[in-house]
């Protein structure tokens, strides 16, 4: 499948993966937490269902907190494709150059309901 290498996985807090899931857990506890890998690319592409549990499908608005805890907000547009929409971040490329992250790395990111903002857990390679 072209592309593939560059979708977004997403897991629980358990680990366990729940990219070809329909169904998630959005039950707005404090305790829950969305997490999600994001490979190396220049578009950001945010998935219908994370995007339907981060607000960002009726806001097409997010906030993003780097390591350093430097938050950035970003407009964000829908994207229709052939089976369903993708929200697009405005501006990733230069978050991406902005945080030092480079071809190759993977962005781990944690959604918090209480907080909502896509908070870096960590970069790995």
């Amino acid at each position: 499948m072209a592309g593939a290498e560059n979708d977004v996985v997403v897991i629980s807090d358990s680990e366990e993966s729940l990219a070809d899931s329909e169904e998630f857990d959005d039950d707005d506890d404090e305790t829950g937490r969305l997490i999600f890998i994001v490979p190396y690319t220049k578009c950001f592409r945010i998935p219908v269902e994370v995007a339907r549990i981060t607000g960002v499908d009726e806001t097409l608005k997010v906030k993003i907190v780097n390591g350093q805890n430097v938050e950035t907000k970003h407009d964000v547009r829908a994207e229709p494709n052939n089976t369903s929409i993708k929200y697009v971040v405005k501006g990733w490329a230069k978050w991406l150059k902005d945080n030092n992250i480079k071809e190759g790395d993977h962005c781990k990111f944690q959604y918090f309901p209480h907080i909502g903002v896509l908070f870096l857990a960590n970069v790995f390679g």
